[in-house]
């Protein structure tokens, strides 16, 4: 038996361990963030290895998005003409959204929540 429990660690350590609460490590085991491992009937086990899986630097768990080039064009200022494009697009959603609310008789669109729901049920209507 000893074998078997050398490298394991049980919830109530590892949560020592950790530093976090019971109920934290069960949903880490739920969501398949943290395997554990049945020994008979009660008791539930951790391999120590898979805790020490767990703590790991955030940027390493951190997608990477942008491309190096594309980071450092953001962190610089806009160049004038950048500026420019920038502002035209601006100037032209402003526009349009004039044009729509025009379209609308001056009535503005409704709360996204709404249309959304309205759309649902609609989409409900038609599947039944």
């Amino acid at each position: 038996m000893v074998l078997i429990e050398e490298g394991y660690v049980t919830i109530a350590r590892a949560a020592e361990q950790l530093k976090v609460s019971r109920s934290t490590l069960w949903r880490w085991i739920k969501t398949g963030e943290l395997p554990a491992y049945r020994l008979g009937q009660r008791r539930v086990l951790i391999k120590e290895d898979d805790l020490r899986g767990l703590i790991a630097p955030v940027e390493s768990r951190k997608a990477e998005v942008l491309p190096d080039e594309d980071r450092e064009r953001l962190r610089r200022p806009l160049a004038r003409q950048e500026q420019q494009q920038a502002l035209a697009a601006l100037d032209a959603a402003a526009q349009l959204s004039r044009e729509l609310l025009k379209q609308r008789g001056g009535r503005p669109f409704g709360d996204s929540v709404s249309i959304l729901r309205a759309l649902r049920a609609e989409r409900s209507r038609q599947l039944q």
